[in-house]
């Protein structure tokens, strides 16, 4: 949580910095709005695909599996960005986008000598993310302007275990098929050739993602929601 504050009050000082250090400046890209409708673009963002799980009773009466922790890795993100304009103040963005991150999920057991280690079961992901979001701007001060967006996201990992024998193999399945609703803000910041917008955004998973396998790793969770958070960059021209 703290590192999620760290990220906000860096975006916001950033913009802050830019928009309001000079009481007149150089208007940069004075008609970006109103000479195209739809304006095109990229982004690079660093994702922690973490998740939101919920255990079963079980887990607290099993002799073999003492405890269960989920942890997102970083990640990174890479996307197209398509903005259409529909109006002042509002914009309609699609960003498919490659997302490259990791979960570990690690366990406590106790062993057939009666010794607890620990054990970790890797699930590394590669989603093809289809956000849709609606986009809220303010008011453009000097060459800036703050903006919130939301909307829904589906996304299919491709790198997913879910047609692996799991009983001969140390993975935990998830459901290669994801949906998420998601929030997010960020800066406009209009330099002299494109528009640049630090940004971050949250996404919380709608359906559950694990599979049930019939093990151990598997029984005692009883359901595994993502909750991930981008750090993104993107520049339209």
């Amino acid at each position: 949580m703290k590192k999620h504050f760290a990220y906000i009050v860096l975006i916001l000082l950033l913009g802050s910095n830019l928009m309001f250090s000079q009481k007149q400046r150089i208007k940069n890209l004075p008609g970006f709005e109103n000479t195209k409708v739809m304006h095109f673009g990229f982004y690079l963002g660093v994702n922690n695909l973490g998740v939101d799980v919920k255990y079963k009773s079980s887990l607290l009466q099993s002799d073999t599996i003492y405890s269960a922790l989920v942890r997102g890795k970083y990640g990174f993100n890479l996307g197209i960005v398509t903005d259409v304009h529909m109006g002042d103040g509002f914009d309609l963005r699609f960003v498919p986008a490659l997302v490259f991150g990791q979960r570990d999920f690690e366990y406590t057991v106790k062993t057939k000598n009666n010794v607890l280690e620990s054990q970790k079961r890797v699930v590394e992901s590669t989603y093809l993310d289809f956000p849709i979001s609606i986009k809220y701007k303010s008011e453009r001060v000097n060459n800036g302007r703050f903006y919130f967006l939301g909307g829904f996201k589906p996304a299919f990992d491709m790198a997913s275990l879910k047609k692996v024998d799991s009983k001969n193999t140390k993975v935990v399945r998830l459901n290669p098929w994801e949906l998420s609703a998601h929030v997010g803000f960020g800066v406009d910041l209009y330099l002299e050739y494109f528009k640049f917008s630090p940004q971050i955004i949250f996404n919380y998973g709608l359906n559950n993602l694990l599979i049930q396998d019939g093990t151990a790793y598997t029984t005692l969770i009883d359901q595994v929601k993502a909750r991930s958070f981008v750090v993104a960059l993107t520049f339209e021209g």
